[in-house]
């Protein structure tokens, strides 16, 4: 089966969750969003919560939009172009980002939002009495749960560093659920990176060993792979990476590139938020087809604001005859002119998180950094890629397999985060500079002062 872990987008009467615009004033509650007064009492109404907590995933704050999209313009140096009139995303693309960013406060409030649903789910496992039910519940409100602790220390944190000790802050590891204003803690303070990292990993772990549907187990895998990476963990990256190719139902798409974006749950799409007409991310004030497209549909109507365009540097780089230009790169005819990337390019199509197209860079660039072949020679896994995009073979080296990457990933939110791993400047700045690193939104230093603010913030 392949359609859970694609989340299908279902509202829960146990959730009073306020899906707010990105650009309307911020009106959210400090608890959170289960009533103390709703019992999860019976099997059904704890599988209810848990979609309660995919659906918040799916939202215009995490995966609907904001964590494909920010990590892209953050780093959009020579590679995205903002033309939009939305300042709270002006100033991420310029490096000039304040504690009271509504976006920087919307993507952590609705990360722990999921983290504590998840949570609530956990603690009442109890009344689920079937094992395989249980195990299979349990395994996916921690895959929530690390996702999103993953999420976060990497967009609000300095970058974990694989010759370091990490024992700079990260953000809080929750693991409790919150029921009711008893339970908020005001004073709940930042774990490090390292310790992040750990929850991350054994989480992931821990639902891996619990998922028996191979598709809700190689969503986990797909995920400890990426932080794996993340971290310098080539081994175990490759290990799992390998695992995946081999064994997992998913399979890269030779006949069209853009399938994989227009077909939902096609054969390359491990981990998916489905979108349809009755519910996405947005189709007016945010949402990826709204910042990313710009043409006339068939009726002569606009599809897009067009407000974020591929820079012409980052074009230019692509090999002559690369149909990821050819093909996934277009000229609008809308809102604005200018280039813009075809992956996002329908209001309705789902947004593929994670594809199998990134498990073979994966063990393509581990395989090259450790001198291994497991699966696979990284010039095999490169040049197939290649290949289906029309191009001849090369002999891998780290820099054009990290090109490779740039190209395959180009606008699906990996930028800052593989030029953060691979220390490379972003601009005029290094990769650990403070302005790559999201303020704690102010109205949590506000309310809890246990957090410290990152440098160069209020």
């Amino acid at each position: 089966m392949k359609n859970y872990n694609k989340i299908i987008i279902l509202a829960t009467a146990l959730l009073s969750i306020s899906f707010y615009s990105c650009k309307k004033q911020l009106e959210i509650e400090p608890k959170q969003s289960i009533s103390s007064d709703v019992a999860l009492s019976t099997p059904a109404d704890v599988q209810n919560a848990l979609i309660g907590a995919y659906t918040v995933l799916a939202t215009g704050d995490l995966y609907g939009t904001n964590l494909i999209f920010i990590p892209d313009l953050y780093a959009g140096d020579s590679y995205l172009n903002w033309t939009g009139s939305f300042s709270t995303y002006r100033d991420i693309s310029n490096k000039s980002i304040i504690s009271t960013n509504v976006d920087v406060t919307r993507t952590w409030v609705s990360a722990y939002k999921a983290i504590n649903v998840a949570n609530t789910v956990i603690s009442a496992l109890g009344v689920i009495k079937d094992a395989d039910t249980k195990n299979a519940v349990e395994g996916k409100a921690l895959f929530i749960r690390a996702i999103m602790h993953f999420e976060l220390v990497r967009l609000y944190a300095l970058p974990y560093d694989a010759a370091g000790t990490n024992t700079n802050l990260g953000v809080p590891i929750i693991t409790k659920a919150v029921l009711n204003a008893d339970d908020i803690n005001t004073t709940t303070s930042r774990n490090t990176v390292a310790e992040v990292y750990t929850a991350v990993e054994n989480d992931l772990k821990n639902s891996i060993t619990k998922l028996a549907a191979e598709d809700e187990k190689y969503a986990s895998m797909a995920f400890l792979a990426r932080v794996y990476l993340q971290e310098g963990k080539y081994a175990l990256a490759r290990d799992l990476a390998n695992d995946i190719i081999t064994n997992s139902p998913y399979s890269l798409i030779t006949a069209s590139l853009e399938a994989p974006f227009r077909t939902k749950n096609s054969d390359e799409g491990i981990f998916e938020i489905a979108q349809n007409e009755q519910s996405n991310a947005g189709t007016s004030n945010d949402g990826l087809a709204t910042f990313f497209a710009s043409y006339e549909n068939s009726t002569g109507g606009n599809v897009g604001r067009g407000d974020a365009n591929v820079n012409t540097t980052f074009y230019n780089s692509f090999e002559a005859g690369d149909k990821r230009a050819t093909e996934m790169i277009y000229t609008g005819t809308g809102a604005k002119n200018g280039l813009f990337t075809k992956k996002w390019y329908s209001y309705y199509d789902n947004i593929p998180v994670c594809r199998i197209t990134e498990q073979y860079l994966i063990r393509a660039e581990c395989n090259f950094r450790l001198g291994t072949a497991i699966g696979a020679t990284p010039a095999a896994d490169i040049n197939a890629l290649r290949n289906r995009a029309g191009l001849g073979n090369i002999t891998p080296t780290l820099a054009n397999i990290l090109s490779e990457r740039e190209k395959e990933l180009d606008y699906e939110g990996f930028r800052i985060h593989d030029y953060k791993r691979t220390k490379r400047n972003i601009g005029t700045l290094t990769y650990n500079d403070a302005k790559l690193v999201f303020p704690i939104p102010n109205r949590e230093t506000s309310i809890n002062k246990g957090l410290v603010q990152n440098p160069g913030y209020n």
